[in-house]
């Protein structure tokens, strides 16, 4: 996995939900940089955040995901868009009577 959440579970043989979540950790570069995650909620706001900070380029099949999350819903760096999220964002934000 070249960036990642990795959520590390409990075996449950007769669910298909995990009985306990044991840890949640980031991978970013193949390399898992921090462990210990409370949930994933808060280690994909980790991960968008040194996505950022370290200028990491996204994957290139996620690339309009991440961008869109960044840019749309986090609003970091929201003034400068590919054309394709900006039409996305536009369309999101405007107001219809």
């Amino acid at each position: 996995m070249e960036i990642g959440i990795l959520v590390v579970t409990e075996e449950n043989p007769g669910n298909l939900l995990p009985k306990e979540i044991i840890d949640v950790a980031l991978v970013l570069e193949e390399e898992i940089v921090l462990h210990d995650l409370k949930d994933v909620p808060n280690a994909f706001a980790f991960l968008i955040g040194l996505l950022y900070a370290l200028n990491i380029d996204y994957p290139k099949d996620l690339k309009y995901a991440f961008e869109v999350i960044q840019k749309v819903i986090m609003n970091i760096g929201g003034d400068a868009c590919s054309s394709r999220v900006h039409g996305l964002r536009n369309r999101l934000l405007c107001k219809t009577p």
